[in-house]
């Protein structure tokens, strides 16, 4: 365990639950309107944006480089604020200084994308992590960036953190980039972000299909919502071919709103789905949000689970009626390459199913917070379910009827593993999560949530 966050956190089997729920803002979104905001000119309001240990660093990094980033909390008294941040940008390039270091501690998108942010200032930046980050790939980031004609050097070993990117020679002119199969989508959406500030904007051309598609489509999503012009090909089947942004520096936006996290309700969807006679409904949440992990909380309702999607919100409720102790949702089997934050919620799900379940698509969670195929699996097996895992997939067989669960789990400091399994302990009661704290990550308020599911969300 990579620390002790706490005493374990017992979760116990809860009634149905009957719950409206809004989850802070997306962390993808608000992370992606930190760097837009901090590279813009003038003053952005970022509303409902999401505080979390992530967006704290990266905010806190963009601070250290010259642009202004101030916490505001929200106002319930005329005139009302919803809080986030005000950030007062750079336009275009962070002003020259002595070298600095940025430590982004476990943050994988907040390390990506000040790699990237970096080439932006006038001074040498050294970008490094936690120990773990230290383990994650970034050597597809700074390959981009050299190909873009930026200084970017190891510090200490090849094709890992620390990495020191020397901007003194000012920022890239841009042009055009060939991506083949990058570890992350991250290293291509931070480049994407800056493009417009490139003298000759960006094309980001695939000679393979991304990994995680679907976060670049947020990002495509985002920069046309600040005014960016991007456009996109693709090849006969669909296939991504290229991304092309035009240069043209963005306007600060008085007031930015980040939508709800749909990570984060994803865990309450899926609580709903297997606790019988729950019924929770996710406000602010639209089944046309972009989010990668809309597609997951669909993955329920085709497994069994009642899924409504109407106007601003998402409605999600159990089959099965409270006392009732049959499975909640059938076995799955779904290709989980487009929502892989959400895929440990619906293998840890899988563990009450009808049936066997088999998930595909998951290559890139060996190199997460933790290696989460073989920290799912682990825990499941705790938990008394069969798992498998290969290289990119996992099989799940249901914990036996009649088996009294009683698990501590190791979540290995992963903010996603320790959440899925608190989750499950809400149909099985017996599980207790070790190093809780570990979830200020992504969700600081996720276990008065979880102790509000235990009380039937009332």
């Amino acid at each position: 365990m990579a620390r002790d966050d706490g005493e374990p956190r017992a979760v116990r089997a809860a009634p149905p639950i009957e719950w409206v729920v809004r989850v802070p803002g997306s962390k993808s979104l608000t992370n992606r309107a930190l760097v837009l905001a901090a590279m813009a000119r003038g003053v952005t309001e970022i509303e409902l944006a999401l505080r979390s240990a992530d967006t704290d660093a990266l905010a806190s990094a963009l601070t250290s480089l010259g642009a202004e980033v101030e916490s505001v909390a929200p106002s319930y008294e005329p005139p009302l604020r919803w809080g986030g941040f005000r950030v007062t940008g750079v336009g275009g390039e962070f002003p020259a200084g002595p070298e600095v270091s940025l430590n982004l501690s476990d943050g994988g998108t907040p390390t990506r994308f000040m790699l990237a942010a970096a080439a932006f200032a006038r001074r040498r930046v050294t970008i490094d992590g936690s120990a773990r980050m230290r383990e994650r790939p970034v050597a597809d980031g700074v390959r981009l960036l050299r190909d873009l004609g930026v200084d970017v050097a190891w510090a200490e070993d090849a094709e890992r953190l620390p990495v020191v990117v020397d901007g003194q020679g000012g920022p890239p002119a841009g042009g055009e980039v060939r991506v083949g199969a990058v570890a992350s989508s991250q290293f291509v959406s931070a480049l994407l972000l800056l493009a417009p500030w490139m003298r000759d904007g960006l094309e980001v051309r695939f000679d393979e299909p991304p990994v995680s598609r679907s976060y670049l489509d947020l990002t495509v999503d985002e920069l046309r919502r600040w005014g960016a012009s991007v456009d996109e090909s693709v090849d006969s089947s669909g296939a991504l071919r290229s991304i092309r942004v035009s240069p043209g520096p963005l306007a600060a936006r008085p007031s930015h709103l980040i939508e709800p996290d749909a990570s984060s309700a994803l865990y309450w969807a899926a609580a709903a789905a297997i606790v019988p006679g729950s019924d929770v409904v996710l406000d602010g949440l639209s089944v046309s949000s972009r989010q990668p992990d809309v597609l997951a909380i669909e993955q329920l309702g085709r497994h069994g689970a009642t899924v409504i999607g109407g106007g601003a919100d998402l409605r999600v409720c159990c089959r099965a009626r409270a006392g009732d102790r049959s499975a909640p949702i059938s076995g799955m089997r779904a290709d989980l390459e487009r929502c892989p934050d959400g895929a440990l919620m619906l293998i840890a799900a899988a563990a009450v199913a009808g049936g066997p379940s088999r998930f595909d698509g998951l290559g890139t969670l060996r190199v997460k917070e933790s290696d989460r195929l073989e920290a799912m699996a682990e825990g499941l097996r705790r938990v008394g379910a069969g798992a498998r895992i290969g290289d990119s997939w996992i099989e799940v067989d249901p914990i036996p009827a009649g088996h009294a669960v009683d698990a501590e789990i190791d979540p290995h400091d992963d903010h996603r593993v320790a959440m899925s399994f608190a989750v499950l302990g809400l149909r099985t009661g017996g599980i207790r999560i070790a190093n809780p704290g570990c979830v200020a990550k992504s969700y600081p308020q996720f276990w008065l949530a979880l102790e509000r599911c235990e009380q039937g969300g009332r």
